[in-house]
């Protein structure tokens, strides 16, 4: 099956692309605090790496890079590999987003750019594990803090990458 990405939208699609999925816009980023879904979660690694929670694919670690790289380290790996089994266990999931953050720390242009090229890095692999539904990467940079001190602990909570569905 042909796949095809397009890196300026941030959108991988399994399959054939139409011109009206190409204009549109990645969603904006979430709020800052999460709003609670009634449902329970739905555990279905071993490791309990990944978790689906109504419309987020909620993980246990941190996804790491190399530093200011879009390279993903192989610690991540298991928590990928969980996240890809929710997505595959899940047929009623139609769509993926797949939203980077940074820290606020350097260039916001450049971070942005980061924040896009490490979701789209997230991308890859998950297609790589046999991933065929829709996925829409977004790099969002530092405009969706979850911690606002300028301590290491809070810089570390807003670098992360973040799981949405769409069922």
């Amino acid at each position: 099956m042909a796949r095809t990405r397009l890196f300026g939208v941030g959108l991988l699609l399994a399959g054939s692309l139409t011109a009206s999925c190409a204009k549109e816009a990645p969603p904006p980023p979430p709020p800052a605090q999460p709003i609670p879904v009634a449902t329970a979660p739905v555990q279905v690694a071993a490791t309990g790496d990944a978790v689906l929670e109504g419309d987020r694919i909620k993980i246990a670690r941190p996804i790491f890079y190399d530093t200011d790289k879009d390279i993903l380290k192989p610690e991540s790996f298991p928590v990928l590999d969980a996240v890809a089994n929710v997505i595959l266990q899940h047929s009623e999931i139609t769509l993926v987003y797949v939203e980077g953050h940074t820290d606020s720390q350097g260039n916001f242009d450049h971070n942005r750019k980061l924040s896009e090229k490490r979701a789209n890095a997230v991308v890859t692999y998950l297609m790589a594990k046999g991933i065929t539904k829709p996925i829409q990467a977004a790099g969002y940079g530092a405009t969706a803090p979850v911690c606002a001190t300028p301590d290491e602990a809070c810089l570390q909570q807003n670098r992360r990458v973040e799981f949405r569905v769409k069922r």
